[in-house]
């Protein structure tokens, strides 16, 4: 991946949709618990007017572009924590990630991990010479892949999976 396709998903990810974001009547009671569960624990007044605007907006059905970062925070921590399959199970925790991934954050990150897997298709049928995995930050990772024809560096993070080095024929 090169760094302006990096830098281009980056903004992606960080630009609010340009159009409302539809909430599935079946997503909405999952989405609404969720809302309520981040509300409670919100104690500025600002913060919880947010959060109360969001559930209007998911009760309503869809999500203005301006609320949809929002929606991101609420489904990434209700996804990330286990939460979601804790209280909801399996299928609900499914329905919820099928929402995330229709937002901008989920959008790029399925993106990030599209161009990674173009990228490690380039070496089907090398032989693995060397696997290593070094951890670079708190909930980052990388991992390097060395095979007969060339070395592979891929890094892996909460933002994504990003091919950070590719060196061939070494």
């Amino acid at each position: 991946m090169t760094e302006t396709e990096t830098e281009t998903e980056t903004e992606t990810a960080a630009a609010p949709a340009s159009t409302a974001l539809p909430v599935e009547p079946a997503e909405r009671e999952l989405v609404l618990e969720e809302i309520a569960a981040v509300a409670g624990a919100v104690h500025d007044p600002r913060a919880r007017a947010l959060y109360e605007e969001l559930a209007a907006a998911v009760a309503g059905g869809e999500v203005a572009p301006a609320l949809t970062a929002a929606l991101q925070r609420v489904l990434e921590m209700s996804l990330a924590t286990g939460r979601a399959r804790r209280l909801h199970g399996a299928q609900h925790e499914a329905a919820l990630l099928r929402l995330f991934f229709r937002t901008p954050a989920g959008a790029a990150l399925r993106r990030s991990a599209a161009a990674s897997s173009r990228a490690l298709a380039a070496l089907a049928g090398q032989r693995i010479a060397a696997l290593a995995v070094s951890a670079q930050a708190p909930g980052v990772f990388r991992l390097q892949l060395d095979t007969d024809r060339c070395q592979v560096t891929l890094e892996v993070s909460r933002d994504g999976v990003e091919v950070t080095g590719l060196g061939v024929e070494i």
